[in-house]
């Protein structure tokens, strides 16, 4: 008869095939986390980790914390309004900044992109990139200083002094087809896109017309939404905001779709927006109002707008359009 602690046969067994079981799970660890050979001291070239050699395009630096996106096709722009039109429409956006690299970049920009967080709009907290014939872009050594990037085609330069809230902290080129200055708070954010790649929920424009947008709403700040209650329940109940504006034989032409987080609130926003349409006393706005066509199709409210070709060129123009 066995004594009570000598291990059955089928103990014995169990105990080889947890072991056996065991030695497997680490074999297999280990080829994941792709041990084999002795790796070469740190500081080695075969240690270092290799350049990355993925494509990075503007939208990839836009970190998902910053919930408006804006495409801007400035060569269609210029195309379809005209250079001197396009040329004072930037001299307006670029009014009180005098970096001389960021208006370079916008004179040789085919699409300027400005990502920004819509609650923090005064603040300035922005990635702003330029699409076009950026190749040789002046930087002034004096004021850029170069910085080592392990991203193949790409280049990075902080500058030198720190720039204010609203400023451009840093400068990053992406080949010769593009560049993005970032605001100081956005700096470690886009420092992380670099080295992980693109946020999935960045915002992403459509690549069409001459202005598009991305706009993932959020709840107002508590302060706002006291004061604002019926606005701010309206904007609790949205999701996202995506638009298109094209040019077309009438004027320029507006698609959107306003997203709701469940069909109720979607309907709130498509009655707010038709009270918008209908309550307006000047006739001249009223009339451009009716042509706003409003429909829901379940958690969507989708809007069609033509603004009149002489009401976008006095705009334009800084005139009444009266």
């Amino acid at each position: 008869m066995r004594g009570a602690a000598e291990p059955s046969a089928a103990g014995s067994l169990g105990v080889a095939r947890r072991r056996v079981a065991l030695a497997a799970t680490v074999i297999a660890a280990a080829a994941a986390l792709g041990c084999g050979p002795e790796l070469p001291p740190p500081g080695t070239a075969a240690a270092r980790a290799p350049r990355l050699s993925r494509r990075f395009e503007p939208a990839d630096l836009f970190p998902s914390d910053l919930d408006l996106v804006v495409r801007v096709d400035v060569a269609r722009m210029r195309a379809g309004l005209g250079p001197a039109a396009t040329d004072d429409l930037a001299e307006r956006a670029l009014a009180g900044s005098d970096d001389a690299a960021l208006r370079e970049a916008l004179r040789r920009a085919d699409v300027v992109w400005l990502a920004l967080r819509l609650a923090d709009l005064d603040a300035g907290d922005r990635v702003v990139a330029f699409e076009g014939r950026m190749g040789g872009l002046a930087r002034d050594p004096a004021a850029w200083a170069k910085l080592p990037v392990d991203v193949a085609g790409v280049s990075a330069f902080d500058r030198r002094a720190r720039a204010p809230r609203a400023g451009a902290q840093r400068m990053i080129a992406l080949g010769d087809h593009a560049v993005a200055f970032v605001s100081p708070a956005e700096v470690a954010s886009v420092a992380r896109l670099l080295r992980d790649g693109p946020d999935e929920r960045r915002g992403d424009p459509a690549a069409e017309g001459l202005v598009s947008l991305d706009l993932r709403a959020h709840r107002l700040p508590p302060s706002l939404e006291r004061r604002f209650p019926s606005i701010a329940a309206i904007i609790a109940g949205l999701e996202r905001v995506r638009a298109v504006t094209a040019l077309s034989e009438d004027g320029i032409h507006l698609e959107a779709d306003v997203v709701g987080r469940t069909p109720d609130g979607a309907a709130r926003a498509r009655r707010f927006l038709e009270v918008l349409r209908d309550n307006v006393d000047n006739p001249l706005y009223a009339e451009i109002m009716k042509a706003l066509a409003i429909e829901q199709v379940e958690r969507t409210v989708r809007l069609r707008w033509t603004f009149p070709s002489r009401v976008v060129l006095a705009l334009l123009a800084g005139e009444d359009p009266g």
